[in-house]
């Protein structure tokens, strides 16, 4: 299978289907037909179909999102692969999703070094989880796969985007350190305005979960 310079997904879907009839590959990656021609005309898929794509038509599911690399599995046997959990659990851009149980639904596999160029954060401890709401808007939209870097302890030493528990719900914000325990919750949605949670506080406080180091982008 070549490589198109500068494809876009639907380019490398076409390339995945090949001369299989579109229903076809979708009954077998249990995609529907409506869908699959979605896809082939410019919409994107979900990580979790793209997986599905990427399973069935025995193709490096990095190359499928994102057009770099090779599109065949492992074709490089001195690659190192790192395995991130893909976490059946959504990061509330908005309102606040409940977290009831944090449930693996596969790994992917990514290169490393590849994880090292785009990413910042330690490869093994990222994990891919789905925003929903709009609060984090542009920056963040509703659907978006975003990578988490896990941390022990809860570090907050500087500004960012993190993903965190509060009040029952995970949330994905922008937070900035204030003086003594508490925590600035800023969404980059004007809309929504920013508000001061206590991390000393063991009702109202937050738990940090993890960093933001990136996202999914189907280019």
């Amino acid at each position: 299978m070549s490589i198109s310079s500068g494809s876009s997904f639907a380019d490398r879907l076409r390339q995945v289907i090949g001369d299989e009839a579109v229903y076809a590959f979708g009954r077998r990656a249990g995609i529907s037909d409506t869908a699959l021609r979605s896809y082939l005309k410019g919409s994107v898929p979900g990580i979790d179909k793209a997986v599905k794509i990427a399973q069935v038509g025995q193709v490096n599911l990095n190359w499928l999102i994102t057009g770099e690399g090779s599109p065949q599995l492992h074709p490089d046997s001195k690659a190192e692969y790192v395995y991130v959990p893909f976490v059946d659990v959504a990061a509330s851009a908005g309102a606040g999703a409940l977290v009831r149980e944090e449930s693996i639904e596969s790994v992917i596999a990514f290169e490393r070094n590849w994880l090292r160029t785009h990413l910042k954060g330690n490869p093994a401890d990222l994990s891919l989880i789905r925003v929903q709401g709009d609060s984090m808007s542009p920056t963040l939209e509703d659907g978006d796969w975003i990578f988490v870097e896990r941390q022990e302890g809860g570090d907050l030493s500087c500004e960012g985007i993190y993903v965190f528990q509060m009040d029952g719900d995970l949330l994905v914000k922008r937070l900035q350190r204030l003086p003594g325990s508490q925590v600035k919750v800023i969404s980059d949605n004007p809309r929504f305005p920013p508000f001061v949670a206590d991390l000393a506080d063991p009702v109202n406080g937050l738990t940090l979960i993890g960093r933001y180091r990136g996202r999914i982008s189907f280019d």
